[in-house]
C-alpha cells in the first residue's frame, strides 16, 4: 500500500510539473504575440523594425534568426524585437545583401532603408558620338569636381568630402573617416537621391559605398571593368553614366 500511495504522489507532482511547464509556454506564447520579450530580469515591450523602400520578397533575418519578407509593396513591420544592439541581413536573390547593426528600444520602432544593388545591372553602351545621352554623358565627365572640405557634397544635414585617399562624412558636429584606399580615387558622388548612401570609383570597380555607421562597412559593386570612372545622370537619379576602355555606358542603379 505504502509503494501505491508513493507512485500516486510521484504521478501527481508529475502531473504538476507538466501542468506548470504548460503554463508558462502557453503565457510565453501569448507574452510574445503581445509583442513582450525579456530583458535581463524584467518582461518589457520589445522594439519594431520598420523595412522601407525595399525589394519585394527580400528575406529579413534578426540576429541570424529568419523573421519574415518583405511584402510586394517594399515594406516590413517586425515587432517584439529585443531592446539592444541588434543586426539585421535583408537577402534577396537578385540583388547584394545588406547587413546592418541597429539599436532596439523598448516599445519604440526604428526605420531603416536598406541598400540593395542588384547583382545584374542593367547597361546601355553608348557608341553614336551623335547620340544626345551620349553627349550628357561627356558634359556630365567635363563637369564633375571631386567634392572637398569646403565644396563637399551636401545633402539632408550629411556632409562628404575626399582627402587625398581618404573619405570623410559628416553629420550634426560628428566627422568620420568612413574609408580609407592605398589607391587613387576616381569619382565619388550621390547614389540616387539617398544621402546615405555614396558611389566610388577606384582601381577597376565602381561601387555603392554605405555611410551609416556599422560593424560591418556595406560595400556593393555595379560595375567592374579596366579603369573606369562615373559620374551622376544629372536629368535621372537612377542613372549614372561610366566611362572605361574609351567606351561610355548608361548604367541603372
Amino acid at each position: 500500500m505504502k509503494k501505491n500511495a508513493k507512485q500516486e504522489r510521484r504521478k501527481k507532482y508529475v502531473l504538476a510539473g507538466a501542468v506548470l511547464v504548460s503554463l508558462f509556454v502557453l503565457a510565453s506564447g501569448v507574452i510574445s504575440q503581445a509583442g513582450y520579450v525579456l530583458s535581463g530580469p524584467y518582461i518589457v515591450k520589445g522594439g519594431t523594425i520598420t523595412l522601407a523602400n525595399t525589394l519585394a520578397g527580400s528575406v529579413v533575418f534578426i540576429d541570424d534568426k529568419q523573421v519574415g519578407r518583405i511584402d510586394a509593396a517594399g515594406n516590413g513591420v517586425f515587432e517584439g524585437v529585443k531592446p539592444g544592439d541588434r543586426n539585421v541581413i535583408v537577402s534577396h536573390t537578385d540583388a547584394w545583401p545588406w547587413i546592418f547593426d541597429f539599436q532596439s528600444f523598448p516599445d519604440g520602432n526604428t526605420t531603416l532603408y536598406p541598400l540593395q544593388v542588384a547583382k545584374d545591372t542593367n547597361g546601355t553602351v553608348l557608341q553614336d558620338p551623335a547620340d544626345p545621352i551620349r553627349r550628357q554623358a561627356v558634359t556630365a565627365f567635363a563637369k564633375y569636381g571631386e567634392p572637398t572640405r569646403m565644396q563637399p557634397l551636401e545633402r539632408v544635414g550629411t556632409r562628404v568630402w575626399v582627402v587625398g585617399t581618404a573619405i570623410f562624412v559628416q553629420q550634426n558636429e560628428e566627422v568620420r573617416n568612413i574609408f580609407s584606399s592605398p589607391n587613387p580615387l576616381r569619382n565619388v558622388f550621390w547614389y540616387g537621391d539617398r544621402n546615405d548612401v555614396i558611389i566610388v570609383t577606384m582601381q577597376n570597380k565602381v561601387f555603392a559605398l554605405d555611410l551609416r555607421k556599422t560593424e560591418i562597412q556595406n560595400f556593393q559593386p555595379i560595375y567592374q571593368g579596366a579603369a573606369p570612372e562615373a559620374v551622376p545622370n544629372p536629368t535621372r537619379s537612377n542613372i549614372i553614366f561610366v566611362r572605361d576602355a574609351k567606351q561610355y555606358f548608361s548604367i541603372e542603379i
